[in-house]
């Protein structure tokens, strides 16, 4: 099973692409992890974050009428909230992670494997902002 999993993230991968490369994609996903710099010898000295970034294949849209009202880690999910479906990204992410739409970062409130178990084929985030 892991290859017929395998090559549905294979196929996500594709159908993200930009519509200009003959994909669903839209527009420009870009995932934003910030994580805590190592201290150095000197415990004065400051430890500066570390920023990661990785440009994703996704489409965005509003989110799942389903979604409106329900709760997703502490977060009551509105009806001006929005879902990234994204191919699945090679850096570690997590909700409290930034996304970029276009330019305009907005933060995850969710994230969403899928299938949940196994090989992930593609990644839902919902976003606000």
């Amino acid at each position: 099973m892991a290859d017929f999993y395998q090559e549905m993230q294979d196929m996500a991968r594709e159908m993200l692409a930009p519509t200009s490369q003959g994909g669903l994609g839209q527009g420009e996903i870009v995932l934003t992890r910030k994580t805590p710099g190592t201290p150095g010898p000197n415990p004065w000295d400051p430890v500066e974050p570390v920023t990661q970034s990785e440009t994703l294949r996704g489409a965005v849209s509003g989110v799942s009428q389903e979604l409106v009202g329900t709760e997703i880690g502490g977060t009551v999910i509105l009806s001006s909230d929005r879902q990234a479906i994204c191919a699945v990204p090679t850096l570690q992410y997590q909700a409290g992670d930034v996304l970029s739409v276009d330019g305009v970062p907005v933060n995850i409130l969710g994230v969403q494997r899928i299938p949940a178990a196994g090989i992930a084929a593609a990644v839902k985030f919902v976003i606000r902002g």
